[in-house]
């Protein structure tokens, strides 16, 4: 039987147990660090939408000019997450 050690992607640490699946039947984890900010992940994404760092690139991409349809289509996910995104996004 082999072992995966899996790594928090927030941390780093390796403090982490199962903690159950996903509705599309991936594999979920719980990092025990108290100081990490994000506790239950996956590691693998069917929805490329809830990876962790999407959002960022999104809003990258529109401060390079990119529209919400070629954004959607480069990163490979919906319109709707793309506008979404840069509504929620406070002004500096």
């Amino acid at each position: 039987m082999a072992k995966i050690e899996v790594k928090c992607p927030i941390c780093g640490k390796t403090e982490v147990i199962k903690y159950g699946q996903s509705r599309s039947g991936e594999q979920r984890y719980y990092c025990k660090n108290s100081e990490c900010e994000k506790t239950i992940f996956q590691l693998e994404y069917r929805n490329k939408g809830c990876e962790p760092g999407i959002e960022e690139k999104i809003i990258k991409m529109a401060v390079n000019a990119s529209g919400v349809r070629d954004t959607s289509r480069v990163l490979e996910v919906s319109t709707y997450k793309v506008s979404s995104t840069l509504k929620k996004r406070k002004e500096p």
